[in-house]
């Protein structure tokens, strides 16, 4: 009966170490699905990012360059306009005159 008791308790034992590596294998087959997936994920992230980077710097160029020539164009027009005006040297003078010396 003893005999029989250590042979259960061996098995016991032995059923143990068993799992206990079944369990150690799991854990480090889940621990390296789990950096794998984390390492497609942020290979997928950085070729997003990548490319909402690109696009984003692309539309800044695009603005930047629309606004730089509108701006141009403004002051090309307003410089033309002023230049184009009539100038009434008396009336100016006569405007200074009346303010500056009260007249």
């Amino acid at each position: 009966m003893v005999g029989q008791e250590a042979d259960v308790i061996s098995h016991l034992l032995d059923v143990e170490r068993n799992a206990s590596a079944i369990l150690a294998q799991a854990s480090e087959d889940a621990e390296k699905r789990i950096a794998a997936a984390r390492a497609q994920a942020d290979q997928q992230f950085k070729a997003q990012y990548d490319d909402l980077i690109a696009r984003l710097e692309k539309h800044y160029a695009e603005q930047t360059t629309a606004i730089t020539n509108s701006y141009t164009v403004a002051v090309s027009a307003y410089k033309e306009k002023i230049g184009a005006a009539a100038k009434d040297v008396p009336a100016f003078n006569a405007l200074l005159d009346a303010l500056l010396f009260k007249r």
